[in-house]
């Protein structure tokens, strides 16, 4: 092996030469790596990257070198390898940018496409592909999302038929259970005006026996009177006896009114007190129906709808409330002494403490659903009729010229018309019962107890 320098270097030997030229660049190597380590940064003066002072040592290279006929010239580079500018060297290094050019490797994307020459063309359909694939991730990020808003407004969409469909279906259903409440309770009233029609048949006929008191446990099965066991109210004063036929119409006496009478307007309130259970002129009573329980009310916001179109009473509820309360006063025309003793058979007005009407009843004005005489709240503490009297009977015997008695259940007849204070199981509305003036006052629905305030 020949070594740097020597003058056998040059020889036209190829093995020789080939071997000089690898020891050359493994010497020339090691220089440059201790040179390189023991650099620093440049002096004053100096610029980065120029060739120092002294460099290349003297006598470099040497002479004769390279080898005279090296590289050979015919057949190199062998056939079949990658010329300068072909782009396809197998290591990916380009020969080096273009003159003017920015590109590192030949390429403005370095190490991210193949090395070689390529022309503008071949660049500019890489950066298209490029931006291609940017864009498609864009598109398929977009179609993503969409696809997210999509199913959103698929799932809102959804959920609001669904919530309109439960709505719908609910209504139809309130619908549904309203019409047959409807039809239960047309149905409920049909069969009490049913029957309502065939007691007031049996009244006509005088066949009528009232069952059981479910409330108070009194019975009378198999009894046959008029009027509580045999029974009959005396005919009013100057007028034929009581037919109880509502076709037989009534008038109110004009002269028993509240015009030019002597009767006070206002008697004093009088309560019950120490177990005293007489009823007095100006007593506060409430009048319990014995068969439903219900007391006898009235209030400014219920009218009748026969066409009288006045307040109407109607059975309310079992615990009486502030207007259930009526105070007793004597019919017009008559003046008795505040806190006299009321006895059985005495014409008497019950005025209603809360409104100041007086109960009334009158003929031409029926209910509507049983058809029978209505009865309403009427006139005030200067304007009363005949139609506002009432006569207080004991149920059974009728009791005349005896005290009333608190826990007397009784009867309350109409003095014009000689019918009786009635009431039933039919509802005008809820907790509205039917009231009416009805029948000879022979029968369980006619009865009512008294409770003091």
């Amino acid at each position: 092996m020949s070594n740097y320098g020597e003058d056998n270097y040059g020889q036209d030997n190829e093995g020789n030469s080939t071997r000089g030229l690898m020891d050359h660049f493994r010497r020339s190597d090691s220089r440059n790596s201790s040179q390189s380590s023991n650099s620093g940064p440049p002096r004053h003066g100096q610029q980065q990257g120029h060739p120092q002072q002294g460099y290349p040592p003297q006598g470099y290279p040497p002479q004769g070198y390279p080898p005279q006929g090296y590289p050979p010239q015919q057949g190199y580079p062998p056939q079949g390898y990658p010329q300068q500018g072909q782009g396809n060297s197998p290591y990916g290094n380009s020969p080096g940018p273009r003159p003017g050019s920015n590109m590192v490797g030949g390429s403005q994307y370095g190490g991210n496409m193949p090395g070689g020459d390529f022309s503008q063309e071949e660049l500019e359909k890489h950066d298209r592909t490029e931006k291609y694939k940017e864009w498609g991730k864009y598109a398929a990020g977009a179609a993503a999302i969409a696809g997210a808003v999509g199913a959103a407004a698929y799932g809102i969409h959804e959920y609001r038929e669904n919530k309109e469909e439960k709505e719908e279906e609910e209504k139809r259903r309130e619908e549904e259970e309203q019409a047959r409440r409807r039809r239960e309770e047309e149905e409920a009233r049909r069969r009490q005006e049913e029957e309502e029609k065939r007691r007031q048949q049996q009244y006509q006929q005088g066949s009528f026996s009232p069952g059981h008191d479910s409330a108070y446990g009194e019975s009378h099965q198999g009894s046959s009177y008029q009027g509580g066991s045999g029974f009959r109210p005396p005919a009013p004063l100057g007028r034929p006896p009581y037919t109880f036929d509502q076709n037989d119409v009534r008038y109110a006496d004009p002269s028993r009114s509240s015009v030019n009478s002597p009767t006070p307007h206002e008697y004093p309130q009088i309560r019950q007190v120490g177990g005293d259970s007489t009823i007095k002129i100006g007593s506060i009573i409430a009048l319990k129906h014995n068969m439903t329980g219900r007391f006898l009310h009235t209030d400014r916001s219920h009218s009748t709808e026969s066409g009288s179109n006045q307040q109407l009473v109607f059975g309310f509820r079992w615990n009486p409330d502030e207007n259930d309360w009526w105070q007793v006063l004597p019919a017009n025309q008559d003046s008795p002494v505040p806190g006299s003793i009321v006895s059985f058979g005495t014409q008497i007005r019950l005025r209603h403490l809360e409104t100041g009407r007086h109960l009334h009843s009158h003929y031409n004005f029926r209910d509507q659903r049983s058809g029978q005489n209505e009865v309403t709240a009427f006139g005030d503490q200067t304007n009363s009729d005949e139609n506002d009297h009432w006569v207080i009977e004991r149920w059974g015997d009728g009791g005349y010229g005896q005290k009333w008695g608190a826990h007397e259940v009784v009867v309350l007849r109409h003095y014009v018309s000689g019918m009786t204070l009635h009431s039933h199981d039919i509802l005008i509305a809820e907790d509205v019962q039917s009231v009416t003036c009805f029948g000879p006052g022979n029968e369980e629905n006619d009865k009512w107890r008294i409770q003091c305030q």
